[in-house]
């Protein structure tokens, strides 16, 4: 990221968290200047314009007949060099709820969430994080969420502030939408058994552009574009 900018919007969601069938879990985040977010926001409009897709953004309702749609925006996500994407792979049956998580899903959910940004925070910037809203039984996971942010940052001396976390529907915003898209393409390529799905030809293709051969693998920290971290159980 450019060190010139010293504010971001961060757009977070998550894939095959509550999903029994799916091993793996994701939980992803996409990185811009606060300064491009409304002329990114205006292009990714332009984009459903173009294809006449007047309908929200999600991974789970993708089919073969708007490939062409959904190739763009796998165009539009490589092509802008102001869009980053940052995300966390999770082995579910490897996390020990009853000994780290006091047998509670759901904090663990949000530890991860903690685990996944916390890195990407860097001195002398300023965040807005948007989180996709989503059921819990705790309605103050999202503050935790702010206030463990906070604590990292202090604790280590960091010249980072965190402006504002808060969870929104996605239906209201085209780039938490956009994170749903990507998030969900990782989940689903972490996890899929049939190569006979429509939805393999889009994890093909976002490789194709990336230029990687696997998307499941962690990548290295400063990797701007594309930054993947596989949880390691013996770090939480």
């Amino acid at each position: 990221m450019n060190s010139l900018i010293t504010q971001y919007n961060i757009y977070c969601d998550e894939s095959r968290v509550e999903n029994k069938d799916s091993k793996k879990m994701v939980i992803g985040a996409l990185f811009l200047p606060r300064k491009e977010k409304n002329r990114i926001n205006i292009s990714l409009k332009n984009i459903f314009k173009k294809y006449k897709f007047n309908q929200e953004l999600k991974w789970s309702k993708i089919n073969k007949e708007k490939k062409k749609f959904y190739e763009s925006i796998i165009d539009f996500f490589v092509k802008e060099n102001e869009l980053n994407f940052r995300c966390i792979i999770v082995d579910k049956s490897k996390v020990k709820y009853d000994q780290y998580h006091n047998n509670d899903e759901e904090l663990a959910f949000f530890k991860f969430y903690y685990f996944m940004l916390r890195t990407k925070l860097l001195d002398n910037n300023q965040y807005y994080i948007f989180l996709d809203k989503k059921s819990t039984r705790d309605k103050n996971r999202a503050r935790s969420l702010y206030y463990f942010l906070k604590s990292f940052i202090l604790y280590n001396r960091m010249a980072v502030n965190i402006k504002h976390l808060q969870a929104y529907s996605s239906k209201e915003n085209n780039l938490i939408q956009l994170a749903d898209f990507l998030t969900g393409l990782i989940g689903f390529a972490c996890n899929y058994q049939s190569k006979q799905s429509d939805k393999l030809s889009f994890v093909l293709y976002l490789r194709k552009k990336l230029r990687k051969n696997v998307l499941c693998k962690t990548t290295a920290l400063n990797e701007e574009k594309f930054n993947v971290l596989v949880w390691n159980p013996k770090e939480l």
